[in-house]
């Protein structure tokens, strides 16, 4: 009936802050970041080579998902893997470890990193897919400070332990009008003014290496190991 299908719905978050987070029970965005080559590649490529830094250590994961670097580290070696997670997907990740034979290794703890406490003193690896669109958009990154300011031993590893962000000046004409000339043809109608909104706006789009009219630059670079909030 329509009224069972209901019950069956999600409470609707009170504040922004639940919302962003309960958007990550949802499983379009885990998918995503998972077909995202480049950056579960690039962490399986980093775990998986350093197999002798994991083997028989603790490890936590902050903000881990379906746990898939926690499943690179336990395959690597780590003797106990931590995985921190705010969203109902913590209950599928215990599942998915058990799936794939971890479930000895790998355990969850479902809540926020500021209220939770962690089954161990200190760990000696924290792993962490933190970084947000443009690297601190959106980003966990408070979160994992947090983290390695309360449990990390002295001299522990974070992976990763260093972030850059490069800006690079492009020329696009085309992919120029088909953002910002849209605006001036919509169904018989001129709605240009929206354009300027269009210009101050950041956009999370792949660029055409040729469309690159300048040498990129590093404008920020983030120590993980010795970075504060403000």
């Amino acid at each position: 009936s329509f009224e069972a299908f209901q019950q069956s719905w999600l409470p609707l978050p009170e504040t922004d802050l639940d919302y962003y987070f309960s958007s990550y029970a949802r499983l379009g965005i885990h998918e995503d970041m998972l077909k995202d080559e480049v950056r579960t590649g690039s962490y399986m490529e980093a775990i998986d080579s350093s197999q002798a830094l994991f083997a028989g250590k603790t490890v936590l994961d902050v903000g881990s998902g379906t746990g898939i670097l926690c499943l690179f580290a336990a395959q690597a070696g780590a003797a106990k893997v931590i995985g921190i997670e705010r969203s109902d997907v913590a209950q599928k990740a215990s599942k998915i470890a058990e799936e794939n034979g971890f479930g000895d290794v790998i355990s969850y703890i479902q809540g926020k990193v500021e209220e939770v406490e962690l089954p161990v003193e200190k760990v000696d690896i924290i792993i962490s897919e933190w970084m947000g669109y443009f690297l601190m958009f959106e980003s966990m990154l408070d979160c994992v400070l947090l983290a390695r300011d309360k449990w990390l031993k002295p001299g522990g590893q974070m992976f990763p332990d260093h972030a850059r962000l490069y800006m690079a000046g492009i020329e696009d004409a085309e992919y120029k009008e088909e953002k910002l000339g849209f605006w001036r043809h919509v169904r018989g109608f001129d709605l240009s003014p929206v354009a300027e909104l269009a210009i101050g706006e950041p956009l999370s789009d792949i660029v055409d290496a040729a469309a690159m009219v300048t040498e990129s630059q590093c404008i920020l670079q983030i120590d993980l190991l010795t970075v504060t909030c403000a």
